[in-house]
């Protein structure tokens, strides 16, 4: 479960965990994970864009549901919401969130346990933290991932964190993201064949700056074809290098009197070389 807020309301807008607990002629009434279970309407208008027959079609008591907040009163305490104002899209990111903050919760457990403490005096300890700093529990255990010295800078137990450390490296895998591109390389030198093999060595060797952590291949797709793969913690990252490697074989290759372009897309690439 996400971190509770007991005290809180929802905000309009925001996207919330919730539980259908009774179903009715005109909607559904359902409480809210992540805000104490504090109690909800979902009007039969807000369940589809279709025309309802049966409420039980799209919802039933019991079940776990992504809705949009549309409207909050706290001084009444009615929370308006709705089921069918929730892309595909964000309902799968919300539930992403909320699998992650379990596996944060259960990561904090196993710490507990190996130190032989109570659960809750552990989790409140650390959440605490890290909360301070960053949005959610995972963002901030996945942060100490990537630059261990962050824990150095959490104001808690000093004999805990090689545990949480060694915990968080065990647990957690850093996202990564994959993106291909495509480039031309052509010679017609009489050494053409190891000027191209110089450029695509230019590609895997290639030196990001500033950039850790990722990965570069290339691959042969049909002369003169040729397709690079970076893999990077995110796309931005992975864009950047994908170019600046492309580049620093097309300069290469144009250095030596040869033909050299890059494209993003496959279909791209194989209409210019025909």
């Amino acid at each position: 479960m996400v971190g509770v807020k007991r005290d809180e309301y929802p905000e309009q807008g925001e996207l919330v965990i919730a539980t259908v607990q009774n179903i009715f002629k005109h909607g559904a009434f359902v409480t809210l994970d992540e805000y104490g279970n504090k109690r909800g309407l979902l009007h039969l208008s807000e369940i589809s864009l279709k025309w309802v027959r049966n409420i039980r079609d799209y919802v039933r008591e019991g079940q776990k549901v992504v809705l949009l907040v549309l409207r909050v009163n706290p001084e009444r305490g009615h929370i308006d919401l709705s089921l069918r104002r929730v892309t595909d899209a964000q309902r799968k990111a919300k539930l992403q969130q909320v699998k992650r903050e379990q596996r944060a919760n259960k990561l904090l457990d196993l710490l507990a346990d190996e130190l032989s403490l109570p659960r809750n005096k552990v989790k409140e300890a650390i959440s605490n933290e890290i909360l301070k700093r960053f949005d959610t529990l995972y963002d901030g255990l996945e942060a100490i991932l990537i630059d261990n010295k962050i824990i150095d800078e959490l104001n808690i137990n000093e004999d805990w964190k090689p545990h949480l450390l060694n915990l968080i490296k065990n647990s957690i895998k850093l996202p990564y993201v994959e993106v291909t591109g495509y480039v031309k390389l052509q010679s017609y030198e009489p050494n053409g064949i190891d000027i191209i093999r110089n450029a695509l060595d230019n590609i895997v060797k290639y030196d990001a700056n500033g950039y850790d952590d990722y990965k570069i291949s290339v691959k042969y797709v049909s002369a003169p074809l040729y397709s690079i793969k970076v893999i990077a913690r995110d796309y931005k990252s992975a864009e950047k290098i994908l170019r600046d490697a492309a580049n620093e074989a097309i300069s290469y290759i144009k250095r030596n009197n040869g033909i050299g372009e890059f494209h993003r897309k496959l279909d791209e690439a194989k209409r210019e070389s025909e």
